[in-house]
């Protein structure tokens, strides 16, 4: 079951815990392209499981601009419209 975290804890750890996730691509040349788990990050950083992973999920959906969200639909419309070959598949 969730547990909520404190605002004091995910203010203190919400950057530490988005930059070592999973959820985010990195894409650097020369450089692994792997986050870690909650698993890992919550023993690198001293914290449970359960906290990091709330953490994560908020600073996840924080991340995400209003307006990626208000235009959802119709940028999924323009990309259904798109040919196979344009989408970059």
């Amino acid at each position: 079951m969730p547990r909520f975290v404190s605002m004091d804890l995910y203010e203190r750890f919400k950057g530490e815990v988005f930059k070592l996730t999973n959820a985010r691509q990195r894409l650097e040349p020369g450089k692994k392209h792997r986050g870690l788990t909650d698993e890992e990050i919550a023993s690198k950083l001293g914290m449970t499981v359960e906290e990091v992973t709330e953490i994560r999920c908020i600073a996840e959906r924080e991340s995400i601009d209003l307006s990626d969200y208000l235009d959802a639909e119709e940028t999924k419309e323009k990309r259904f419209k798109m040919l196979p070959a344009k989408r970059g598949n």
